[in-house]
């Protein structure tokens, strides 16, 4: 079956598309709507109705309290970097252990950037007087004006957070939780004040780290969202706005076919594992490829385990995809990656893997690229984040050469479909779970020669 026509006057690439059919030096022959974006919801609208007329919204200069809940690695380098801004921070968690630890952790943290000189002695000593701690979250919430929630990632232990944090803190405190890609929405539901509910996705660690990308759900007061960026402002962070609460959010989205592509590509014997990873390690600049990423992460054990989540995520572009078989095999074995001694690679004799420079001499990287760039250009569609946000998530958040936008304006939308449909034609699955089909936006883009910035 070639490519089919839709009544609406699109043309949708669909497989399977047989590689006889498919000319590479031919025009692109596509005809594309502009590009749709996922619909305010009923609530949202409401909301938004509601309190554009003069609702309760928190200003930049109203924030002089904050609170965070979680003593971890992430709540305590959150807290540190709000102390130093000049916020008063309480920090609650229900170990007594980790609470005893913050001070000597924030303090260690702050004496190397005294050392890097970054900030003088005079500032840590300060901001280290600006931290308190607690077991009682109720103490730690009282005057707060925003919450950031930092505890362990799981949906339900967080739910009941939110709806301890919704019962003690102030009416017009905003509720903010660091997560990588959970259900916001679910967070707002379980609270009376939906509307001040976002997510705050720190990167870590966060002393260091200059990305905060802050989300918003479909009860998210969009002036609240606003706030939260000017706060991470504040802080001295770099913010970008996810519009939309959906799975992994901006800078987790384009790590997935990055991973996923290259999975597929090895599980079809495109190209050999360290083939790929010096191509986009050595070739492109990435600071690690793919399979090195996966192992450095314990992403084969993350992305196996996460499956069964994925498939009953219900918010807008959830991810109905199967795991590669290659994913599949490693963890059947225990090869979960770097800590677990093996993954793509062996560790039992070194610290991290041996990949040759000259490996990826021969290899496509646009095979990894395309399906990337497609993801990029399907949250832009869907007004899920602007590009300039999509490519400032990319470089600050993954560390990479160059945003996939960016990329794809580089070499051109066309190149970049034609990969995408190329590879769809071979391989259905790598089409279907690394999101290879190309998107209307970026079928757009191809048809009119027109780039994302």
């Amino acid at each position: 079956m070639g490519i089919s026509s839709r009544d609406n006057g699109s043309e949708d690439y669909r497989l399977p598309i047989s590689n006889a059919g498919f000319d590479p030096s031919a025009p692109v022959p596509i005809s594309v709507p502009m590009p749709v974006s996922i619909p305010f919801s009923p609530v949202r609208t409401f909301i938004i109705d509601t309190l554009a007329r003069g609702g309760n919204t928190m200003r930049i200069d109203d924030i002089e309290r904050t609170a965070v809940i979680g003593a971890g690695e992430m709540g305590r380098g959150i807290a540190a970097v709000g102390a130093l801004a000049g916020y008063g921070v309480a920090i609650c968690d229900v170990d007594p252990d980790q609470l005893g630890a913050v001070r000597e952790h924030v303090e260690w943290s702050y004496g190397k950037s005294v050392d890097r000189g970054v900030i003088e002695e005079g500032e840590a000593d300060a901001a280290l007087d600006r931290i308190e701690t607690t077991t009682d979250l109720e103490e730690a919430v009282t005057d707060a004006d925003i919450v950031t929630e930092a505890a362990v990632e799981q949906q339900a232990i967080k739910e009941d957070i939110f709806a301890d944090l919704d019962a003690s803190a102030p009416d017009r405190a905003i509720l903010a939780t660091n997560t990588s890609g959970l259900n916001i929405t679910r967070l707002a539901e379980v609270t009376d004040r939906p509307e001040r509910v976002l997510g705050t996705h720190w990167f870590n660690p966060p002393m260091l780290m200059d990305l905060v990308e802050v989300i918003e759900t479909d009860y998210t007061d969009r002036a609240i969202a606003g706030t939260g960026e000017e706060l991470i402002a504040e802080l001295g962070k770099t913010p970008i706005r996810c519009r939309h609460d959906v799975p992994l959010f901006i800078v987790n989205r384009l790590m997935r076919p990055y991973g996923e592509a290259a999975a597929w590509l090895a599980y079809y014997d495109e190209a050999g594992i360290e083939a790929i990873d010096a191509a986009m390690k050595y070739g492109e600049g990435f600071p690690m490829g793919p399979f090195e990423l996966a192992d450095f992460t314990g992403g084969i054990q993350l992305r196996v385990e996460a499956e069964e989540d994925h498939l009953k995520d219900d918010r807008p572009l959830s991810y109905d995809t199967e795991v590669c078989p290659l994913l599949h095999d490693l963890y059947d074995q225990g090869r979960y990656g770097r800590k677990a001694g093996a993954g793509y690679y062996d560790y039992s004799e070194q610290d991290e893997p041996d990949i040759p420079e000259d490996a990826g001499e021969g290899f496509d990287t646009l095979l990894v690229w395309a399906p990337v760039i497609n993801e990029a250009a399907k949250m832009v569609q869907h007004d899920v984040a602007s590009a300039e946000d999509v490519d400032t998530g990319a470089r600050l958040g993954g560390n990479w050469p160059i945003g996939p936008l960016a990329k794809s304006d580089e070499i051109g939308a066309e190149r970049v479909v034609r990969k995408c449909i190329a590879t769809a034609a071979r391989h259905e699955p790598i089409a279907k779970v690394a999101e290879t089909l190309p998107c209307e936006l970026l079928l757009k883009k191809a048809k009119t020669d027109e780039t994302f910035h």
